[in-house]
């Protein structure tokens, strides 16, 4: 009887784990054929936006207070060790674009070039070190010694540990007055100027305005992006103690990141462990974070680094700096200010998707066309489903890629290539090339050593390690492999970049116009607007890139193509950056001269955003 009870046992286990396959199969059968589809549980960030941002605008300028509160934050900042105001500082209180309240710093009098604006002690500079080191808070307290204990080795973001200052002092500044010994900063973020000031980022934007932004990169990657990363630090912190989820709402812990995130710079700061050397450092510094962040628009568009580098050097009126000597951070005139000017501390030169989803502002449209030259778009080259498990096992997944505008020799499409040429690569291809580097080292870059004997044929997994970085992430093949893989791997580029392009809902011409119209008749919203001119900036930047790989996806199909597949060498003596590779082929000078003024080609087929 035992026998046949086992026996029963193993039939019952040999028919459940053969159902148990065949559903497998059929599963898989199904997804192949596109009858099923796998279900994940999608994530959906916790969201918050103001319903009347323009009605709190109003009231907010009408009912402004900034005076007082600008001489309450003199005194407190005065009353640290080292700290001073320069008198002919003062607070402007403003409407910008269609009533848009604004609140910059200003000069009242003419200033000297190199005066000294402000001496911000740095007891009043509010750090990550600085905030982390605050257990006079609870909360703070708490996640340092929960993160001490934890075994799991988490990691807090230096923007969370401010975000946290900030919540704390935040309740304590609104009972106490600005020359309080607890009040550790700014006065004049009152709960409803953040919220009027949150309310132009497309974070806290609602789905009647995010709609503006379809088919964006900053609607569909960056804003979600932001959204991830403060709740991802929200959660380490309520991992860490539990009880942080019932005093700070997500909501308000997305609030205050954003703040930092939107007014902290990096400067350099005395380090924790050897105060006797500085290190760059997010900090939101009172008062000087009232400066105006707007640039001037540039004469001529910004074709180099050189004409980059000039004209960020002439776009704001101070410098920031610490001072070792005063201990603290001094912001001075770096030229001569006259009267009512406002104080400035540029960006530098970003995209205009940029400014807004962290500033929650975008330059004139001009900005664009003038900056072309210095924007990168972004291009995702998927996993082709068929790909051998030889390449399959160092790649795992598809990546995006940043493209130039306008390539130069310190910036190529060089990873979005090379990854191309890895995915499009056959055994033969490896096999061959890696035969032609044995013989000829200068083909490669890496130094490259010889084959060893061994009993078995050298395998194609070894060959691929050889000739491509297998190391980096994603892997990368830094020459080309034969022309026939030179091109498969731009027409790879190619695909990829036309149909990113055609995801854009609306054409660039539809956008023109309607920023024309607005700036006769004003009908869109502060938001609608900016978001057009984001998402104009975006085409353009794409159409731009289109035209190059569709041009150099062109020329390697003709015969003029082959003798420039062969590799160059640029002369040790130039100084290169992006870990741009010294050998590449002598096609790639082509590449350069899409930044020359002169070369503004006629858009190719696929490449206008419809």
């Amino acid at each position: 009887k035992v026998m046949d009870y086992i026996a029963i046992f193993c039939d019952y286990v040999f028919w459940i784990l053969l159902a148990y396959c065949a559903a497998n199969l059929l599963l898989w059968v199904g997804e192949q054929a596109g009858i099923v589809h796998p279900h994940f549980e999608e994530w959906s960030p916790v969201r918050w936006w103001h319903t009347n941002p323009h009605g709190l605008q109003k009231e907010l300028y009408e009912n402004r207070t900034s005076g007082e509160e600008f001489d309450g934050l003199k005194k407190w900042i005065e009353g640290g060790p080292g700290g001073w105001v320069n008198p002919k500082l003062g607070i402007h209180d403003y409407l910008s674009e269609r009533g848009r309240y604004e609140r910059r710093l200003e000069v009242k009098e003419a200033v000297d070039r190199d005066e000294v604006l402000v001496r911000l002690p740095l007891s009043h500079v509010l750090s990550s070190d600085f905030c982390q080191q605050d257990l006079t808070d609870g909360t703070i307290r708490k996640v340092v010694e929960a993160q001490k204990k934890s075994s799991d080795g988490i990691e807090i973001s230096p923007w969370t540990w401010i975000t946290l200052y900030m919540i704390a002092h935040s309740h304590k500044g609104g009972s106490s007055s600005a020359s309080s010994a607890t009040w550790r900063f700014d006065s004049l973020l009152k709960s409803e100027y953040i919220d009027a000031a949150l309310s132009y980022m497309p974070i806290f934007w609602d789905d009647a305005n995010l709609h503006w932004l379809n088919g964006t990169d900053l609607l569909n990657i960056h804003v979600l992006d932001v959204h991830a990363a403060i709740e991802t630090e929200y959660h380490k912190l309520t991992y860490l103690v539990s009880d942080i989820q019932d005093t700070i709402p997500v909501v308000d812990f997305k609030k205050w990141a954003m703040v930092v995130m939107s007014r902290g710079e990096t400067v350099d700061l005395p380090d924790r462990e050897n105060k006797t050397r500085t290190v760059p450092q997010l900090a939101i510094m009172p008062l000087i974070d009232l400066v105006d962040h707007h640039l001037p628009m540039p004469e001529k568009p910004l074709r180099t680094d050189d004409d980059l580098l000039k004209y960020q050097e002439r776009g704001s009126h101070t410098n920031i700096s610490y001072n070792a000597a005063l201990a603290a951070v001094v912001l001075k005139a770096k030229d001569m200010m006259p009267k009512d000017t406002a104080v400035t501390v540029g960006y530098g030169v970003r995209s205009n998707a940029d400014y807004l989803l962290y500033h929650g502002f975008t330059m004139p449209r001009d900005w664009s066309d003038l900056t072309l030259c210095t924007q990168y778009g972004m291009i995702e080259l998927p996993l082709p489903l068929d790909m051998p498990a030889w390449k399959s096992r160092f790649m795992l997944h598809g990546y995006r890629y940043a493209v130039p505008a306008c390539p130069s020799r310190k910036s190529t499409p060089h990873v979005i290539i090379g990854a191309a040429r890895f995915l499009v690569a056959t055994e033969a291809d490896v096999m061959s090339f890696e035969d032609r580097v044995l013989k000829d080292p200068s083909l490669l870059e890496a130094k490259v050593t010889a084959k060893k004997e061994k009993f078995l044929n050298h395998g194609v997994l070894e060959a691929l390690t050889t000739v491509c970085d297998t190391v980096a992430q994603p892997p990368l093949c830094r020459s080309p492999l034969s022309l026939s893989s030179e091109r498969a791997a731009w027409a790879l580029v190619k695909k990829h970049t036309l149909m990113r392009v055609a995801l854009h809902p609306v054409s660039m011409a539809e956008d023109e116009r309607i920023l024309a119209s607005d700036d006769k008749e004003g009908t869109l919203t502060v938001n609608q607007r900016h978001a057009v001119i984001v998402r104009r900036e975006e085409k353009q930047t794409l159409q731009r890139w289109c035209s190059i790989a569709a041009t150099i996806a062109d020329f390697l199909q003709t015969p003029e193509a082959e003798p420039e597949i062969a590799n160059t060498r640029l002369p040790e003596e130039e100084k290169l950056e992006n870990e741009e590779p010294r050998t590449r082929p002598i096609y790639w000078q082509r590449l350069m001269e899409f930044s020359l003024p002169e070369n503004t080609r006629e858009l190719p087929v696929g490449c206008q955003a419809r």
